[in-house]
């Protein structure tokens, strides 16, 4: 792994990354309270869905290709056009005038937010081996379940207070701000592959993607799991991937290197990432549901009901993060992490409509510390299965798989609940059980112990710093002394 010979300022980038990381992961929720306002607006509900949809298909392709961007470009200059090609869409978005210009924008903006959520987790692996960088990953993974909640609450409140455009044009000074920690404090490195970029994988890919997405993401709305649209994006999905792995397969600087695949840990990790994230859609989904349906509360209500989730899974994120920089025992967090999640899972099941709120924080909270004990482990493992310089295709991999993860555990769960969820938490709490145990069984192609490579990168605190000058002068001095 390289290194950097130069200190850098650990809290500006992190801020950096940090607010990057939320804005994109924000925007991916926050249009869904304020839809029915703006298609009003705009008069037309014909493609009411199409925001969501154009959003999380570039979002997810844009993530897929972020790493092999990255290590052809370098990691700052393609996150930092992440950052601005977001921004602009954003504004282009709060300025349309149809539903469909506002849909066409929105693909444009989820390119941006695929670069940004990908390039943020590239750039850490970049920046800090990996003991030091559990910590900070379980921070900014955490940043996942703050934008949940902040979202929905955010795009009903902006809406109905400032109106639907400011939704958009809120993150023009969040960009802003971003961009500069970006530009001035993260560290930039020379580009892994020199060579041209793989456009016939970058093609493939989008084939694979595309059908695949579209397959998860409009079951429910566009037509039914048993159908004919569905089973044929299946299938054209299976085929493009048959066609990606011919292509790359045999090619040094592929975009989905198929060698990742013929590695335990790299395959581990991407089941880990996809259950993990199965598990938190269904939470953030149908908890607010049950409140809604089961108890007869409000929407802001329902909303406020995912809080405990998302408070435990901040502090199981976090505290993961820091329990892995001390010991290093990545398969023990993330099995320990697992074995909660389906405790919480196990918990949810047993709600029925005289379920009190106290009971369902406390099992959400139980749900939420499993989820976010597992997040930063995800990447990391995908990061150390692969070399130094594959690291960025690593992460793109997993990120995706982890996306796809989301989309599936929404569509899966909204068919097993059908029309009344509360008549059947069982079965769809039940699958996020299952999920859990794939994730403990799953855990043993983790390593034990991750060493420690070397000392934290960033700025070095001032007993380093005073031992460096005292050793850069006794060096002069034995340099100059008469021999």
């Amino acid at each position: 792994m390289d290194t950097y010979e130069k200190p850098f300022p650990t809290g500006a980038v992190l801020a950096g990354l940090a607010l990057s990381l939320f804005m994109a992961a924000l925007d991916a929720t926050i249009v869904s309270t304020a839809m029915p306002r703006i298609a009003g607006s705009l008069n037309s509900f014909d493609h009411y869905t199409w925001p969501f949809t154009t959003y999380l298909l570039t979002c997810t392709l844009a993530t897929l290709l972020c790493g092999a961007c990255s290590a052809r470009f370098g990691h700052k200059r393609v996150f930092a056009c992440g950052i601005t090609v977001f921004a602009v869409a954003s504004a282009c978005c709060a300025l349309s005038s149809s539903l469909d210009v506002l849909s066409a924008w929105r693909a444009v903006q989820g390119i941006g937010g695929g670069l940004v959520e990908a390039g943020v987790f590239i750039a850490m692996a970049e920046l800090f081996e990996p003991r030091v960088r559990g910590k900070y990953m379980g921070i900014l993974s955490s940043m996942y379940g703050l934008a949940s909640v902040a979202g929905p609450l955010a795009g009903g409140l902006i809406a109905d207070l400032a109106g639907w455009h400011w939704i958009f044009l809120i993150n023009l000074p969040l960009s802003v701000v971003a961009l500069v920690l970006v530009v001035r404090f993260l560290p930039g490195k020379q580009a892994h592959v020199p060579r041209s970029f793989d456009v016939s994988g970058a093609v493939c890919a989008t084939g694979v993607v595309v059908p695949l997405t579209l397959a998860f993401s409009l079951t429910g709305s566009a037509f039914s799991w048993w159908s004919a649209p569905f089973f044929c994006l299946l299938g054209l999905a299976g085929v493009m991937a048959l066609v990606l792995a011919l292509v790359e397969r045999n090619r040094e600087h592929a975009i989905v290197p198929v060698s990742f695949f013929r590695r335990a840990q790299m395959n581990g990790a991407i089941a880990l990432g996809f259950c993990a994230q199965f598990v938190l859609l269904v939470g953030v989904m149908f908890v607010p549901r049950f409140v809604q349906e089961g108890l007869g509360l409000s929407s802001t209500a329902s909303a406020l009901a995912t809080i405990p989730l998302t408070l435990a899974l901040v502090v199981g994120s976090t505290l993961a993060g820091r329990v892995f920089g001390a010991n290093g025992r990545m398969r023990s967090i993330s099995r320990i992490g697992f074995v909660v999640l389906g405790a919480g899972a196990l918990l949810l099941c047993l709600v029925t409509r005289t379920t009190g709120m106290v009971q369902l924080a406390c099992s959400s909270a139980v749900l939420g510390f499993g989820i976010g004990a597992n997040m930063p482990m995800t990447n990391i493992a995908a990061q150390t299965a692969v070399e130094p310089r594959d690291m960025g295709k690593a992460t793109s991999l997993s990120l995706f798989f982890r996306g796809l993860g989301g989309t599936v555990g929404s569509a899966a769960c909204g068919a097993v609940a059908g029309a009344s969820f509360v008549d059947n938490a069982l079965p769809v709490f039940a699958l996020c059980v299952a999920a859990a145990a794939v994730g403990v069984a799953t855990s043993w192609t983790l390593p034990r112990h991750i060493e420690r490579r070397g000392a934290p990168q960033g700025t070095p605190n001032r007993a380093e710093a005073a031992a460096r000058a005292l050793e850069a002068v006794q060096t002069a001095e034995n340099a100059s002394w008469p021999r």
